[in-house]
C-alpha cells in the first residue's frame, strides 16, 4: 500500500483497491486545487488582453456579471504572471503554497529577498512573510532617516557667534595662543557632530540590543571627552584674559615701583614694609607656579601632575 501523507483520512480502513482508487482521487483534487489560481488567472489575464481596447470598463464589467471582485481579479492575474517568470521546481513550490501567500509573493511590489526565502524553505506561512517583511520596511526606513539626518547635518552652516572685543594690548604669542584655541576649538567641533550623530543612531535601535549598549558605551566616552575639551577651551581663554591683566598691571600700575626716586620717598616708612611682603608673596607665587608648569620631564594624567 501507498503511503498517503497528504490527508488525514486512514486509508487503512478499506481495502487495498479501494484505497489506491480514493488515493488517486485525491492527488488529483490537490493537482487542480494548487494550479487552479493560476489557470484562472490565465482565463483572466487572456481575457483583460483582449477587451483592453474596448473602453468603457468592459472588462470589468464582464467578470462582475459572473460573481468575481475587482481584487481577487488582479490577485488571480498577479499570481498568473508571477508564475510565468519562474522555473519549473519554483513553480511547483509555488503551486503548493497557501493561496494568500500566493498573493503576497505575486504582488508588483513584493520583496524579491522574502520571496526567495519562501523558495528556500525559511517562510512557510504568510503570517510569517508579512512579518519579515514589517522588518524590513522599518529597517529600510530606519536607513533613510539616518541618511536624511546624515544630510542635514552635513548642508547645516556653521554657527557664526559676533563678540565685540576691546584689544588692548596685543601679547607677543598672540598667534601661538589663536592657533591652540582654534585646534581646541575644531576638536570639540568634531566631537560634538559625532556625538550628535551617535545619539541618533542610538534612539534608531532598541535600546536592549546588544549594538545600542555599545552605541551607548561610545556616547558616554564622546560626551566625557566633549567635556574636557570644552573645560581646555574656556581654561585658554580665562587664562589668556588672565595673562594680559597681568601684563597690563605690571607694565602700567606696578612700572613707577622700579625707578628708584619713588622707592627712596618711601624709604623708613610702612609702605615700604609693605612693598618687602608684596614682593615676598609674589616671590612663594613665581616660585609655587615653576613648580606646576608642564615641561619636558613633567607628565599630566587625569589632572594630576607626575614628575617624570
Amino acid at each position: 500500500m501507498k503511503n498517503h501523507l497528504t490527508s488525514s483520512f486512514d486509508y487503512s480502513l478499506l481495502d487495498v483497491e479501494t484505497s489506491d482508487f480514493l488515493y488517486e482521487k485525491e492527488n488529483i483534487l490537490i493537482g487542480i486545487q494548487s494550479r487552479y489560481s493560476r489557470e484562472v488567472g490565465k482565463v483572466f489575464f487572456e481575457a483583460q488582453q483582449k477587451l483592453s481596447n474596448k473602453g468603457n470598463g468592459t472588462f470589468e464589467k464582464w467578470y462582475s456579471s459572473i460573481g468575481f471582485k475587482k481584487q481577487n481579479v488582479n490577485n488571480y492575474i498577479n499570481i498568473y504572471k508571477n508564475v510565468q517568470s519562474l522555473d519549473e521546481p519554483s513553480a511547483e513550490i509555488f503551486d503548493s503554497l497557501p493561496k494568500s501567500l500566493q498573493n503576497e509573493m505575486s504582488k508588483p511590489s513584493s520583496n524579491q529577498e522574502l520571496n526567495q526565502k519562501v523558495f528556500d524553505g525559511d517562510i512557510t506561512t504568510h503570517k510569517q512573510y508579512k512579518e519579515l517583511e514589517k522588518q524590513l520596511k522599518a529597517k529600510d526606513e530606519q536607513l533613510s532617516l539616518q541618511a536624511k539626518m546624515i544630510d542635514d547635518l552635513t548642508e547645516q552652516e556653521p554657527e557664526v557667534i559676533e563678540k565685540e572685543v576691546v584689544v588692548e594690548r596685543i601679547p607677543a604669542d598672540y598667534e601661538t595662543v589663536k592657533a591652540t584655541n582654534e585646534r581646541l576649538e575644531k576638536q570639540l567641533s568634531s566631537v560634538r557632530s559625532d556625538l550628535k550623530m551617535k545619539k541618533i543612531q542610538y534612539d534608531l535601535l532598541e535600546q536592549n540590543t546588544q549594538s545600542a549598549k555599545t552605541l551607548e558605551a561610545n556616547i558616554k566616552a564622546l560626551q566625557q571627552k566633549e567635556k574636557s575639551i570644552d573645560q581646555r577651551v574656556k581654561a585658554t581663554i580665562e587664562f589668556n584674559d588672565l595673562m594680559r591683566e597681568i601684563e597690563t598691571f605690571f607694565d602700567t600700575k606696578m612700572a613707577s615701583l622700579r625707578f628708584k626716586p619713588l622707592i627712596n620717598d618711601l624709604y623708613d616708612t610702612e609702605a615700604s614694609n609693605k612693598l618687602s611682603e608684596v614682593v615676598n608673596s609674589v616671590d612663594f607665587w613665581v616660585s609655587e607656579m615653576r613648580k606646576i608648569i608642564p615641561n619636558e620631564k613633567t607628565k599630566i594624567i587625569e589632572g594630576e601632575i607626575i614628575d617624570g
